[in-house]
């Protein structure tokens, strides 16, 4: 998912701007011409960069401090904030502290098609998936009334709360396995947004709704980072792992490690996904799918640091719980001894061990339940970046075709960043069996995604 929908001369111009740095070592920093940046900011709002530059700016973007980030989008909707009397002052400063009530105007395309201005919490704009949120607003997931009536509405009433929010939460992730996140993701946000007014309304079983506000954030934390909307992610891992430790429960303590150890492990920090896998392991039940997790990840943290052995033992020590680890209805569904094969062939893929990577991958797909679509992208898409870095270009090819397909129906950011690594592997102008079909399906996407009109 792009942080950016759209990237003009405006965009950059607030980017640059927001970053505080001059033209030139900007330039430098994306790692284009200074002249370009001239060219891009003398013309504005007329002129769309080219995909190349677009994408370019819009992973800097993504990996920029929070604090860059806020000025950014402060930066861009400035003139729509000033006009409005009502909201409170825009803060470009890196400690400022978010109010519940601070929101940002900005527009936004109704359903009719009109241009319509709407109210989005700067902590969710910021802190969640920008310009998706307001996205979420336009659509009524986020509410704009004000929170003091929940309390009022619901001072008789013996609605069960907690139990609605447990149903919604599976529902939700069961939507994210079969659709993507890019889907759930602005739902997730919403109920997040829901369970702390009714916290802050007093409203329903107090110790049930900080557990199902854990239960969220870490589900939160996991869709942005199927994103690779990491800075957002590590903001949900850490409030999950915050309001366990309120709770004093070790299971959704346990729950927000492990969140955090795959996540180090997906920017390829592994001492810190090795002490978070370690801190999981301690917490967890020993034989609960948590453990399983736990040494997954740990085992994938020990290889990339160069212990190969320990790696190892530590994947048949996940596959040996995983066996006799009984259901949870909560979490961990999807980790089954398939899942446990697929990370290790990832593991493989990741330390150079290409050939043994694309066996791996071809059993893990073929014992994967079915009803896991986007999981199946990430395998097909890594699958297909080890066959191409072990010379087969043609089963790179065909995977990288399914891989695309699934990510562009997704939306999945963690497979479209494989096929995108694939494509610069593959040489455009090899005539081998699946490589135009490849081609021609990347170059499709790319002009959908990206329309350029320079």
């Amino acid at each position: 998912m792009s942080v950016c929908v759209r990237w003009t001369g405006v965009e950059t111009k607030a980017f640059r701007d927001a970053l505080r740095m001059a033209q030139e070592p900007f330039a430098a920093f994306v790692g284009v011409s200074c002249d370009a940046v001239k060219k891009w900011e003398r013309r504005l709002d007329d002129i769309t960069l080219s995909p190349n530059y677009a994408r370019r700016l819009d992973d800097k973007l993504s990996a920029a401090d929070p604090a860059v980030v806020e000025r950014f989008w402060a930066i861009l909707h400035e003139p729509t904030i000033a006009e409005s009397e009502s909201l409170a002052p825009v803060s470009g400063r890196a400690n400022a502290k978010f109010d519940d009530d601070d929101c940002l105007v900005v527009s936004a395309r109704a359903l009719t098609g009109e241009m319509v201005l709407v109210a989005v919490p700067r902590r969710t704009f910021v802190l969640g998936i920008g310009a998706g949120a307001v996205s979420a607003v336009m659509s009524g997931a986020l509410p704009s009334t004000p929170r003091n009536p929940l309390a009022a509405m619901f001072a008789d009433a013996s609605i069960d709360h907690v139990n609605h929010f447990d149903k919604l939460r599976m529902s939700l992730i069961e939507s994210d396995n079969l659709y993507g996140s890019a889907q759930t993701l602005p739902h997730v946000l919403s109920a997040l947004d829901l369970l702390g007014q009714l916290k802050q309304a007093k409203v329903g079983d107090p110790h049930g709704i900080l557990r199902m506000q854990a239960m969220f954030a870490e589900t939160a934390a996991w869709q942005c980072q199927d994103q690779r909307n990491f800075v957002s992610a590590g903001y949900w891992a850490a409030q999950a792992l915050q309001l366990s430790h309120r709770l004093a429960d070790d299971y959704f303590i346990g729950l927000s490690l492990v969140r955090l150890s795959q996540l180090a492990c997906d920017q390829g920090d592994a001492g810190e996904a090795e002490e978070l896998a370690s801190a999981a392991r301690r917490s967890a039940p020993q034989d609960s799918l948590f453990s399983a997790a736990a040494l997954t990840f740990r085992a994938h943290a020990q290889a990339l640091e160069g212990d190969q052995t320990g790696s190892a033992r530590a994947y048949d020590n996940a596959r040996k719980i995983v066996s006799v680890a009984p259901d949870d209805p909560k979490w961990g569904m999807f980790l089954d001894h398939s899942y446990v094969d697929a990370y290790q062939a990832h593991t493989r893929a990741e330390t150079g061990d290409y050939v043994g990577a694309t066996t791996q991958f071809v059993e893990a797909l073929a014992q994967m339940q079915p009803n896991y679509p986007r999981d199946r992208g990430v395998y097909l898409a890594r699958a297909a970046v080890a066959y191409m870095a072990a010379g087969q270009i043609e089963p790179a090819a065909i995977a990288g075709r399914r891989a695309l397909e699934i990510g562009m129906g997704t939306r999945s950011a963690r497979i479209l960043h494989k096929v995108r690594q694939l494509s610069g592997m593959i040489d455009p102008a090899s005539t081998q069996t699946g490589v135009a079909e490849f081609r021609d399906a990347v170059t499709a996407w790319e002009e959908q995604s990206w329309p350029d009109r320079t």
